[in-house]
Parts: C-alpha cells; sequence; structure tokens
C-alpha cells in the first residue's frame, strides 16, 4: 500500500515532466536496434510506430489507421493466421506473458519476429490501448546476455578497422567442443553459466593484450594486437590448461575441452568474411584433423606464401561475385556389369589466368565455412542438371552425383532449392543423387532422417560419401535409409596385397546387398584393379580407368567409346 510519502513523489515527479512523455515514449522505444514498438487506440483504430519500426517496415507516417500497415508488413503466408489470433488473443487479455512468433519479409528472405503484448483498460474495465513490442530476430545485438561479451557486428567492424589500417594483429578462434552434451546432461540454464564462466576466464587471460567476442553457439573470438607465433601458442596452452581445470558450477568442476584455430592478418588480407571463413577453416582442422592443437591458418594452407593467400582471397571474391573461375568437371560411373557409363560425378574446379586450373582441395574446404558456400553449391547443382539435359536422350536413366556439404544440408532453404533448380532446368529428380560429405556426418541424426525422407518422397537418391572413413560411417548407414554407398578409394589402394582391405570391401558389399543398398568403389585406377574388383559384386565404379574428371565437352565423347 502506497503512503503519502510515496504519493507525493510520484506527483511531483510526473508534474514535472509529464509534458515531456511523448518524447520519454520515442526516447524508450529508440534504445534497442531490434526492438520496435506500436501503441495501438483500440476506440480509433490508430497506432503510433517507432521510428525504427518505420524505418523497417517502409512507412511514412508514425501514425496510421489499424490495417493500413500491413502492405508494409509482408507477413509470411504461413503465419498470418497466426499473428491475427495472437493479436486477438491479447486484446481479449489472454497469454499476455507469452510472446507470439511469426516471419516478415526482409528483401527476398524472412526475418522471425516475437512480439509481448500488454493492455491498458478504461474506467469501464473495456481493453483500450494495446501496446506491442516487436523483437526482430534477424537483426543481432552487440552484447551477448549470457556472457556479457561484444558479438559478431563488433567483430566483423573489428576486422575490417585491423584490415584497413594494414595492423599486424592475429585472431584465435576457440570451440568448446562436445558442448552439445554438457547441454544435454546438465540443461540450458547450467550451460549458459559455464559459458559465462568461460568467457570471465577469457577477458581475464587476455586483459590488457586483447579483446574478447562470443560467437553463435558455444565459439569465441579473442583478438590481439601485435603478438607472435609463440606468444599465442603460448596464450593458447595457458586457456587450454585453465579451462580444463579450473571451470566451476554449482560446485561442480566441469573439465572444458578446447579445439582452436587462429590467423595472422597479413597486408594482402583485405576482405573481413575470407578472414572470417579461413579462421573456421583452421578451428575446424584443429577439431578433426589435428586432435585439437592449435592450428594457424597461415602455416597449414599456405605456409605464408604471399601468392597463395592472394591466389585464395581472389576464388573467395569469385564466390561471392556471378562465380566467375568456377567449371564442373564430370568422371564417369560405370555399370559394373556392363562396363557401360551410366552416371557421373560433378566435381568443381576453377580457373582464371594466370593461376590455371586450381584443383578444390586448395580452396573448397575453407570455402564450405563460409556463408557463399550456400549460393555457389547452389551454382554447381544448376550447372550440373543443365548438363545432364545435354545426355538425357543419349542415354535413358542417366544420373549424376552432386556433393552436398553439411553448411549446404543444414540451410532451411535447401529443400526448395534443390526443388526451385529442378524445375527451373527440366531435370528429373530420378536424374540426381545428392552425395552427403563427411561433414553432413556430424549433423544430428533425426535431422538427417528427416532430410533424407523428403528427398525420397520426391524421387531424389541419397548417397553416403568416402563410407568407411571416420567413427560415423557405420552408424548413419545404420540409421539412414541411403540409396548408395560410396567405398572410399583408401580401400582400394594396393587391394589385391592387403587382407584387412579386401575383408572391409566384401563386408560393406555384402552389406549393402543384403539391405537392396547400392555400392560405388572410387580409385578404379587400370584394368587389373577392375578386374580384381569384379568379385566383390559392387554396383558401380569410379575411377581414372575410365576418365579422369572432364569438362562436359570431353565427358560427351567419352560416351562414344566403349568400355
Amino acid at each position: 500500500m502506497k503512503n503519502d510519502k510515496t504519493d507525493n513523489h510520484e506527483q511531483l515527479f510526473w508534474e514535472e515532466i509529464d509534458q515531456l512523455f511523448p518524447d520519454m515514449i520515442k526516447a524508450i522505444a529508440s534504445l534497442s536496434k531490434k526492438s520496435y514498438l506500436s501503441i495501438t487506440n483500440l476506440r480509433t483504430g490508430i497506432t503510433w510506430w517507432s521510428e525504427r519500426a518505420m524505418d523497417y517496415f517502409g512507412m511514412k507516417e508514425n501514425y496510421t489507421i489499424r490495417g493500413m500497415e500491413k502492405a508494409n508488413r509482408k507477413i509470411h503466408p504461413d503465419d498470418v493466421a497466426t499473428f491475427k489470433r495472437g493479436f486477438k488473443e491479447r486484446v481479449d487479455g489472454k497469454n499476455l506473458d507469452t510472446a507470439w512468433e511469426y516471419r516478415i519479409q526482409d528483401g527476398d528472405s524472412y526475418n522471425r519476429f516475437n512480439a509481448m503484448a500488454r493492455v491498458l483498460y478504461d474506467e469501464q474495465k473495456q481493453p483500450f490501448i494495446i501496446i506491442i513490442r516487436y523483437d526482430n530476430y534477424g537483426i543481432s545485438d552487440e552484447v551477448d546476455s549470457v556472457t556479457g561479451l561484444y558479438t559478431e557486428p563488433a567483430l566483423n567492424r573489428h576486422i575490417t578497422q585491423l584490415l584497413d589500417n594494414t595492423r599486424p594483429s592475429a585472431l584465435l578462434k576457440i570451440g568448446l567442443d562436445q558442448f552439445s552434451h554438457i547441454n544435454v546432461m546438465y540443461g540450458a540454464a547450467f550451460a549458459d553459466n559455464i559459458l559465462n564462466k568461460v568467457a570471465q576466464s577469457l577477458l581475464h587471460m587476455v586483459r590488457n593484450i586483447g579483446y574478447a567476442y562470443r560467437l553463435s553457439g558455444a565459439k569465441f573470438v579473442l583478438v590481439f594486437d601485435k603478438i607472435s607465433k609463440i606468444e599465442l601458442r603460448d596464450i593458447f596452452n595457458f586457456i587450454e590448461d585453465a579451462l580444463a581445470n579450473t571451470i566451476t558450477v554449482n560446485g561442480k568442476r566441469i573439465p572444458i575441452k578446447i579445439s582452436a584455430g587462429a590467423i595472422f592478418l597479413e597486408p594482402y588480407m583485405k576482405e573481413t568474411n575470407a578472414v572470417r571463413s579461413r579462421l573456421t577453416y583452421a578451428q575446424n582442422h584443429s577439431r578433426y584433423e589435428h586432435h585439437s592443437d592449435l592450428v594457424i591458418f597461415n602455416d597449414e594452407i599456405c605456409g605464408n606464401n604471399e601468392k597463395q593467400f592472394e591466389l585464395i582471397g581472389l576464388i573467395h571474391q569469385c564466390a561471392t561475385s556471378h562465380f566467375e573461375g568456377f567449371r564442373l568437371f564430370y568422371q564417369p560411373i560405370a555399370d559394373t556389369k556392363t562396363g557401360k557409363i551410366r552416371g557421373m560425378e560433378a566435381l568443381i574446379r576453377w580457373e582464371l589466368e594466370p593461376y590455371g586450373l586450381i584443383s578444390p582441395g586448395i580452396f573448397m574446404e575453407w570455402l564450405e565455412e563460409d556463408p557463399c558456400i550456400f549460393d555457389l553449391g547452389n551454382w554447381i547443382l544448376r550447372t550440373a542438371l543443365k548438363d545432364i539435359g545435354r545426355i538425357r536422350d543419349k542415354i535413358p536413366h542417366f544420373f549424376v552425383n552432386v556433393n552436398i556439404s553439411a553448411a549446404q544440408l543444414s540451410r532451411k532453404e535447401f529443400r526448395d532449392s534443390v526443388m526451385t533448380i529442378l524445375k527451373e532446368t527440366g531435370a528429373r529428380p530420378e536424374e540426381l543423387c545428392l552425395e552427403l560429405t563427411e561433414r553432413c556426418r556430424d549433423l544430428d541424426v533425426t535431422f538427417l532422417k528427416n532430410e533424407v525422407d523428403f528427398f525420397h518422397s520426391k524421387g531424389i537418391k541419397i548417397a553416403l560419401d568416402d563410407f568407411g572413413t571416420g567413427n560415423s560411417s557405420l552408424s548413419l548407414a545404420l540409421e539412414l535409409p541411403i540409396d548408395e554407398l560410396k567405398v572410399d578409394m583408401s580401400f582400394i589402394k594396393d587391394i589385391e596385397h592387403k587382407p584387412q582391405n579386401q575383408a572391409m570391401v566384401q563386408s560393406i558389399v555384402d552389406y549393402a546387398n543384403r539391405t537392396n543398398t547400392e555400392t560405388c568403389i572410387e580409385g578404379i585406377e587400370n584394368q587389373e584393379v577392375s578386374d580384381y574388383i569384379h568379385q566383390f559384386g559392387a554396383t558401380w565404379y569410379q575411377g581414372y580407368f575410365y576418365s579422369k574428371p572432364v569438362p562436359i565437352d570431353q565427358f560427351e565423347t567419352l560416351l562414344d567409346v566403349p568400355h
């Protein structure tokens, strides 16, 4: 209950600033970049919109008659009913403590919105005013609420400044390995507590010498000015030891295992996105190839070769603008029973003067870590499906295998992209086989099964590439309804003299035959290997014996050559 003193304070407060109340509302609404505010008079139907809402929705006035702004707010067709129902429920006083979500178009894509509402009532207890705050999830806050660290937009600005000033700096990206297990075992609140503890430890360890940023998930980036490789490795070792031994939450000591990649900025590096993708490449190599030891991109890829750096930068630039220099080569896939070519695998190359023909081993692995991989992947798919149209009339039931990266598959737009490209090119679903590459094995099994089931429902086949390598090949083959297993060529090298390889290949083919799954044995280099492999009973062969990868014009001539 209020006392007289409180009432007096309230009166004094408002009599001084009441006339500024509209300006106060505007100021409050402007404090967040990702939040918009609307206030609707339910009697008149007039809505006041904050300045940020006006800018985002393209409105010309602060005040609109209810419904007039809908032409500007292009709500996703699937979400229109959700939005209307959510609005009506709040006007009726229901679910006021619950947000409702929907999507609004932003250019060619949609951003997810989260809305919360409050209703003010008149003297007759009738709804009078509804206030709605809209959070645009397409806009990132620059300070992470869990860790208190600056986020990616601030990191990108920092990198851009360093590149513009050509300052000798280094970036260290740290990933908390197997953090998802902690999330499952202890829950999200406990996991967030760990992230906060890690962030505070990193801030403590880089104080006065560097800056710390949080990325999405359980990843962090540290930025240092004027640091040597020896000093950077010492810092990594210090961080690795500290996180393995000092993180305690609710009395539990949680050993944190990390992987880390680094990059030293050089004068010939120009693009922030290219730096970020190379940094991610190094961190992934640390995790998957180097037992979580620190990987420095400069050493791992180019050995500080300036021309090599320039080449990678140029390829990245081409991947983000019209795909100049990219070409598809095709390698035949032959029927083991007849020896005739019945399909082909699409393989990416890059070629511009004066660099010559560059294999994907130089650029593809780190390019897969960049957002441009989705558009480049669509270009590859579209080109391959156009090219198969040149062969369709020559060989019935001909097919093309196209490699799909985890970064493509995990994008929600991927399904629609594949179906749209099929329609655009006139290709038939049964002419396409999507090959899941190695990193796809790290995706959630339930998610993968849903994707495989979707493409099967459309008549598209799915292959598992490099089968037999890595820890998860067998488990995925057991979990997913895969159409084809591609036996990695490492099993075929010198197979005539390796009983272990013979047993492995035979067991893979036997398993596939028992489960009505096709097999493709890669690495068939000559007639002797082809003859020897024939005993195993696989479905398809692929290798230099039939042809090295060639452009589509040369590939067409192969179809006229008997095998």
